[in-house]
């Protein structure tokens, strides 16, 4: 009975494992109960009201994404209140790709900090503080640090002062590498590269013997397939597509292979 017993919860555990979520970048909070892959902590008790997605409190502005994170940082939280995730990486640092950006809402000026760790170098930690409040602003982060090293884990430092006097309401959204993260999923024994994402006008897709490519948007609606000739690499014009976020089925040969990007 016993050993009935573990492998039961055994394979409970693996089966469990098999089902994390498991997203890439740009990090845009534009996937139901993607607050759940973050993990919260100092915040006077971590409550799970205190990080949940929101509607975008701003959408007139640079950011017209749909959802974004909200997190309330407690009066008695420690400075370094914050959450992290690993449904995210691994993503490897360059020369060409180690500044990162996040969006911001505030209601008060302060330090927000943006770290990445659990790799095969140190953990690279910066803070930046905004200058606006009650609109949304973005921060840059230069993490040439980490250039060289592959991390897994994207913490985040919503307020994140010397000393902390009060706690605040921020949003989150929109953490990337600068000029667009080349997103790439392994499939097949091949790898699906879009980019520029976020993009604007034209979307670049690369993938081996490529037969057609589709575009949906987030319900699922089919919204644009070009039909190509065993070609290595296309390009899509998307100007004419609303600002949000697509998911994109490449067939091939080889099989399908699918990634996400995001319409700005």
């Amino acid at each position: 009975m016993f050993m009935k017993t573990t492998f039961t919860i055994l394979l409970l555990a693996l089966f469990g494992v098999g089902l994390s979520a498991q997203y890439g970048l740009p990090v845009d909070f534009e996937t139901p109960e993607e607050d759940t892959v973050w993990v919260q902590f100092a915040n006077a008790g971590e409550d799970p009201a205190n990080l949940v997605l929101a509607d975008n409190p701003a959408s007139d502005g640079i950011n017209t994404s749909a959802k974004c994170l909200k997190f309330i940082v407690q009066d008695g939280a420690d400075p370094w209140a914050g959450a992290w995730a690993e449904a995210y990486g691994p993503h490897t640092f360059t020369e060409e790709h180690h500044v990162m950006e996040m969006m911001v809402y505030k209601d008060k000026i302060s330090p927000s900090g943006l770290k990445v760790e659990v790799g095969d170098g140190d953990n690279v930690e910066l803070k930046v503080s905004n200058t606006k409040t009650g609109e949304w602003e973005l921060l840059t982060f230069d993490l040439s640090g980490a250039v060289g090293h592959t991390y897994s884990r994207l913490t985040i430092f919503p307020d994140f002062p010397d000393t902390r006097t009060s706690g605040g309401t921020v949003y989150i959204d929109n953490i990337q590498f600068v000029g667009g993260w080349t997103n790439v999923r392994q499939a097949f024994g091949a790898e699906i590269n879009v980019y520029p994402n976020p993009t604007t006008d034209l979307l670049t897709v690369k993938y081996p013997e490529i037969e057609s490519v589709s575009i949906s948007n987030i319900t699922g609606q089919v919204v644009r397939v070009v039909e190509t000739n065993n070609v290595d690499f296309t390009r899509i014009p998307v100007a004419d597509l609303k600002s949000g976020v697509y998911f994109l089925t490449v067939d091939s040969p080889r099989g399908k292979a699918s990634s996400k990007f995001v319409k700005r």
